[in-house]
């Protein structure tokens, strides 16, 4: 099997980190093929990462435009061609830029055959009102394509298997751990999820329009819900997203809404024995208790050496699940982290297996396996 893939944004939060962990995989299911990357301006962070990733994954860079390609060859670096070069040499595509700034790359894309895969904070209703103003003819299947539910391979990887689409979403990080915590507890009779986000201002290297000690309350409901709602249809969400500061991980207050009586063990056992998801005691078994998100992160990330990144995958969930029963219905407060950087790289590289057409029998423990994705109760009872 031979695959070209292509990162648009390949230095941005998400992207680098799929694309080693792309890399590993790759490498384990046997699929051959190139790692493209588009390149813009030659600034630091993305010179050094463009260094790291040529010496360990073998990328193949190609410019934007250029003026730029003659800054990055002036500055030592080996391009093989250009803007339209990069799509003709891509098969699959994935665009991390910023938001509101795909459209140039999903039209190129599409007008090249490409598969695409969209992050998360892609717009597609405006995609594809922006793709009609240009004049892009677009097909029924991508308008269909674009209408879809989010891809998230646990759930629905066999499904979009079977349509064969052309463009796809995946879900955003905050979305991966909602749909996750979902997942898991669907099967116990969950029939929705209410509560809080505390989501990240933004990177730690982004200068935000706030106070380092401010918190902005989300107003409405979120799009997380409604996002993890097109592939759950039988789950109800109502997800409330507030900013805080840009050093702590996002961290969810969810209230998991349950028909019937079951207890707080009956969910832990669920979540254990769900891929990419971790369960931490609030007290393990020496004594030491786990309630700073800080400690937790450092904990966790200490035993695991991975592809490059030992940054986390799992959604990660604390065992102090407070039961509330309300008639006919039981009520679990729940606490989980996600760590933005990461969580929705193994769903990213799952969008790419979904491209080769990789049997869905197998996918999901290949993507675990390469990358060193576990589950269970932390720190030793997990698994791949």
């Amino acid at each position: 099997m031979n695959k070209n893939a292509g990162f648009v944004g390949f230095d941005g939060t998400e992207s680098k980190r799929t694309i080693f962990a792309l890399h590993a995989v790759k490498q384990a299911a046997g699929i051959s093929g190139d790692i493209n990357v588009l390149v813009r301006k030659p600034h630091a962070r993305a010179v050094s990462m463009l260094r790291k990733m040529i010496r360990i994954c073998g990328v193949r860079a190609y410019a934007s435009n250029d003026e730029d390609r003659a800054k990055w060859e002036s500055a030592g670096f080996k391009l093989e061609g250009g803007y339209r070069d990069f799509f003709e040499s891509s098969e699959f595509v994935m665009i991390g830029t910023p938001g509101d700034e795909e459209l140039p790359y999903l039209k190129s894309g599409l007008e090249h055959g490409c598969f695409v895969a969209l992050m998360g904070g892609a717009h597609r209703d405006k995609l594809q009102k922006g793709l009609e103003e240009e004049g892009f003819q677009l097909t029924d299947d991508v308008k269909e394509d674009l209408r879809r539910e989010f891809f998230f391979g646990l759930e629905n990887y066999e499904r979009f298997l079977k349509a064969k689409p052309r463009v796809v979403q995946c879900t955003s990080c905050n979305t991966t751990g909602l749909s996750r915590l979902a997942y898991a507890a669907r099967p116990l009779g969950l029939c929705g999820i209410i509560g809080n986000i505390d989501r990240r201002h933004g990177d730690p290297h982004t200068v935000v329009r706030a106070s380092p000690s401010a918190i902005q309350f989300g107003r409405g409901a979120g799009h997380q819900g409604a996002d993890a709602g097109t592939i759950f249809k039988d789950v109800r969400f109502s997800i409330r997203a507030s900013k805080v500061p840009t050093t702590i991980p996002h961290t969810n207050f969810l209230n998991l809404i349950f028909k019937g009586q079951l207890t707080p063990q009956d969910l832990v056992e669920r979540l254990a024995s769900t891929r990419e998801v971790v369960v931490i005691p609030y007290q393990d078994a020496g004594g030491r208790r786990h309630e700073w998100t800080s400690e937790i992160l450092e904990a966790f990330l200490s035993g695991f050496e991975r592809p490059i990144s030992p940054e986390i995958f799992e959604l990660l969930v604390s065992d102090a699940i407070i039961p509330f029963e309300l008639g006919d219905y039981t009520i679990m407060q729940t606490v989980s982290m996600v760590e933005q950087m990461s969580i929705a790289v193994p769903n990213h590289v799952e969008a790419y297996m979904l491209s080769c057409g990789y049997p869905a029998a197998d996918v999901h423990e290949t993507v675990d396996r390469a990358i060193g994705v576990v589950h269970g109760v932390w720190p030793d009872k997990l698994s791949i």
